[in-house]
């Protein structure tokens, strides 16, 4: 072995920056009746959500009988309080029953009255088996996401409690969930009496969290309009914190769960992907008129089409509108590419933070290092162009001597405080929404 002076042993030490999904989804919705709510849960894969959101079971408390010619029974109590509308299978093997609860009255915390949608045919003892029949909100919801082409990666659940749901402590909890797109489950935007819809209270938090919240939590809100309402309603329901940049809104005709499904499809494409005539999967037969596409259009609503110019009848979204154009963010599109460039830029500037010095090598290094951002985003056309400016780096470009007394004040007073301002502009070309075509036939 060869004698050596000096010995180096070389590793590499490469700065790695931060990443930031770009299609990570929160649902929040209701699970098991009778349970509480719980923390958030993260699953790439339906399969999973759907064991830990089950629909629910529970036990009857008392003995209920046969319901006869001269008497006919329709209640049921259990212990648990189980929400209006849900099917439950009532009783084992050859007794099973399907009813649908219709109306539940509280005897105590401890005791529940179920008013059944049909009379029971049979009786049932105590501690027969009421289970409830299909799939609980979160998890379908959770389901819905992944189904769409192509898929989710990560679909985050959070469970409130499925009788009186806290929505305010479930959106507290989400500002930590590390997710882009937060949704209700199963959770129309509806006339509800009063003030503080969830999904009003969903439209806040977006913003709230999007504008005060750590770097990277920039998120939109997805939500569903009520297809039972008239049109002009839903219509006059965008308005206040719900008439947001940071919301979607979509119009549909389906039972599905189509505010998750939207999500799906907004979480399966990068950011600055349109989502202009992107498939959704969901069960839809009846479509809208070109009267109602023009006035959801108008009120920044998207719907849910089938154009009859693409092959094989499918569904598709009919725009990618955020429900608000103000400050230019008309386009979903739009407001997702702002986000995820904003952050990484950030990431990349963290590098010059605590070690750049406020010279013109160190503001040289913080131009590279943002050309180092959007260079590549050039190159995969996701912008056109951009243009960097510090107005430091700019005066300290200059000879000394040809800088004014206030101009040498701005360059003392940034070395001491110690804080750079710059500015990106960023050039985005969206992509073609509309072709119109004049043809014209000579002889």
């Amino acid at each position: 072995m060869p004698f050596n002076y000096v010995t180096v042993a070389a590793s590499s030490d490469l700065f790695a920056p931060a990443t930031r999904a770009f299609g990570d989804i929160l649902i929040i919705g209701k699970g098991a009746f009778g349970s509480s709510a719980s923390a958030a849960q993260r699953f790439t894969d339906p399969a999973t959500a759907a064991e830990q959101y089950p629909m629910g079971a529970t036990k009857l408390l008392e003995k209920t009988e046969a319901s006869t010619a001269t008497a006919s029974v329709t209640t049921a109590s259990v212990p648990v309080e189980i929400p209006v509308g849900t099917e439950v299978v009532i009783g084992k093997d050859t007794a099973a029953e399907v009813r649908t609860v219709k109306a539940v009255t509280g005897v105590s915390a401890t005791k529940f009255t179920l008013t059944l949608d049909k009379e029971l045919k049979n009786a049932h003892p105590v501690d027969d088996p009421v289970v409830g029949n299909g799939t609980s909100d979160l998890a379908a919801a959770i389901s819905m996401a992944f189904r769409q082409t192509p898929p989710p990666t990560v679909v985050w659940g959070l469970e409130v409690a499925s009788a009186n749901p806290s929505w305010t402590n479930a959106f507290a909890a989400a500002v930590d969930v590390p997710a882009q797109i937060v949704v209700l489950a199963n959770t129309p935007l509806s006339e509800q009496p009063g003030t503080n819809h969830p999904v009003e209270l969903l439209a806040k938090h977006v913003t709230t969290v999007s504008n005060t919240g750590g770097d990277g939590s920039e998120r939109i809100g997805v939500a569903m309009l009520d297809r039972t309402l008239t049109q002009a309603k839903q219509i006059a329901l965008n308005k206040g914190d719900i008439k947001s940049n940071r919301m979607v809104l979509v119009a549909h005709k389906s039972d599905d769960d189509v505010a998750a499904a939207v999500a799906g499809v907004i979480a399966g494409h990068e950011p600055h992907i349109s989502l202009l005539l992107k498939p959704i999967s969901i069960e839809m037969t009846q479509l809208f008129t070109a009267n109602e596409i023009d006035a959801y259009r108008t009120a920044s609503i998207n719907w849910v089409a089938s154009p009859v110019l693409l092959p094989g009848h499918a569904l598709y979204l009919g725009e990618g509108l955020t429900a608000s154009p103000v400050g230019g963010k008309e386009y979903v599109d739009v407001v997702r590419t702002l986000d995820d460039i904003s952050f990484r830029i950030k990431a990349a500037l963290i590098q010059a933070v605590g070690d750049l010095r406020i010279d013109r090598p160190g503001l040289r290094t913080v131009v590279t290092l943002v050309q180092s951002v959007l260079s590549p985003q050039v190159n995969r056309g996701v912008i056109e162009s951009y243009a960097i400016h510090i107005p430091l780096l700019v005066l300290m470009e200059r000879e000394r001597a040809t800088l004014t007394a206030d101009e040498l004040v701005q360059i003392s007073e940034g070395r001491s405080g110690r804080k750079v301002t710059m500015d990106v502009s960023v050039v985005y070309a969206g992509v073609i929404h509309q072709i119109a075509v004049k043809l014209v036939l000579k002889g």
